[in-house]
């Protein structure tokens, strides 16, 4: 699903750093939500990781040199001053924070950081004792005061193999951060949230299944606008088309028993379950060991219910319970009967016999039923805007 950093001009400041090689893995997850990332290195910085490397993955050149060869080619440092959307320094050193607070220019990128006037985040990694120096301490202090991000390091094993505060980043840490940077409000920060999306496949013989035509659209873009909002997301699918969602946990699945299982593994510490997933009513009652052939003209196939996962969980879990239903007809008498049923706090009913919403739609069209007996309608409109929607008014249950 698209993302909030979708079409975002960043730019990223490698440092020279051990942990400038995990700067590889934040540009990685930058590009894969779609955002316009160019590099910066310090020269420094190209002793741990290649120039190539970079450019590669963000199809932009690299940029080092403060002065090029080239006459024509105008004076960088200035030339960017107004090009990007946010600043990130991933890794920082104690070496740039320290010039970055006392204005000093003297490569690229600290010339830059004297220039740019977008937000700008700090992501230090260093050594334990370079980050509780005090001249550190206060240059961080002095560019958090002056309105700079700064992350506070994790803490663990170093590259010395000292155990402290010096640690880069996890990247859906950062990843967070820059999101927040560019003013996504983080209504879901520190919360956990666990979708589940797709179809299942129930198993008839080794080559074919009893399945439905859900895309996943509507799941996966609940899961992209929960990370969007700050939440950690365990995204549960069934077999869809559709790439991961960067930033998400993914758990893939096949059968109803299958989503059950791994639905009850991740529950603990879950603040809110959207389930979303369109579960298989029915199975077999047993897979046939071969291909069921053609040539025997006939075929009764005995089903039985597959699990119902709503009720299974319902007592295991004390957070916030989302559940989805599929209907037809305009009343929503049943939606109601059903919400009561499951013991949801929420029921988001979407109909298959409407032209845009449903099944396999880029948009969809839904109603809200609470357990309080507040109903409303959302769209017809895109499923991520419906999906924005929905936690809209999942976050003040959770409060």
């Amino acid at each position: 699903m698209p993302d909030s950093l979708r079409d975002k001009r960043i730019l990223v400041g490698v440092c020279g750093s051990i942990a400038a090689f995990k700067a590889v893995e934040l540009v990685r997850a930058l590009v894969r939500a779609e955002a316009d990332v160019t590099v910066a290195m310090t020269r420094s910085a190209t002793k741990f990781v290649g120039r190539a490397t970079f450019a590669a993955f963000t199809q932009h050149p690299v940029l080092l040199k403060q002065f090029p060869k080239d006459p024509t080619a105008g004076v960088p440092h200035v030339d960017v001053a107004e090009l990007f959307d946010a600043v990130v320094i991933a890794p920082a050193t104690a070496n740039i924070l320290g010039k970055t607070a006392h204005a000093v220019a003297d490569d690229l990128l600290s010339t830059m950081l004297n220039i740019v006037e977008c937000p700008v985040l700090f992501v230090p990694a260093m050594n334990y004792r370079m980050w509780r120096n005090p001249a550190t301490q206060e240059a961080v202090a002095k560019l958090r005061e002056w309105g700079r991000q700064v992350l506070d390091p994790d803490e663990g094993e170093l590259a010395t193999r000292h155990v402290g505060l010096g640690r880069f980043p996890e990247v859906d840490r950062i990843m967070g951060a820059i999101r927040e940077l560019l003013g996504e409000e983080q209504q879901l920060a520190g919360k956990r949230v666990l979708v589940t999306a797709g179809p299942t496949r129930e198993p008839l013989d080794p080559v074919r299944y009893l399945s439905n035509r859900s895309s996943g659209k509507m799941g996966y873009a609940l899961a992209a606008v929960a990370r969007d909002l700050g939440a950690e997301v365990t995204l549960v699918s069934g077999p869809v088309a559709l790439g991961p969602v960067p930033g998400c946990r993914m758990v893939a699945i096949e059968t109803a028993e299958e989503l059950l299982g791994a639905v009850q593994e991740e529950l603990d510490g879950q603040d809110v379950v959207i389930m979303a997933a369109a579960v298989a009513d029915f199975q077999p009652e047993s897979q046939a060991e071969g291909k069921i052939s053609r040539s025997d003209k006939t075929a009764s196939i005995a089903m039985k219910p597959t699990p119902y996962i709503i009720q299974s969980i319902r007592g295991q879990f004390q957070g916030t319970l989302v559940a989805f239903s599929l209907q037809g007809g305009s009343g929503l008498a049943p939606a109601r009967d059903k919400l009561r049923e499951q013991g949801a706090d929420l029921l988001v009913v979407n109909r298959y016999d409407e032209a845009g919403a449903g099944f396999e739609a880029e948009t969809n069209h839904v109603w809200i039923l609470s357990a309080k007996g507040e109903e409303v309608e959302l769209g017809p409109a895109p499923k991520k805007a419906i999906a924005r929607e929905i936690l809209q008014h999942i976050i003040p249950l959770m409060e």
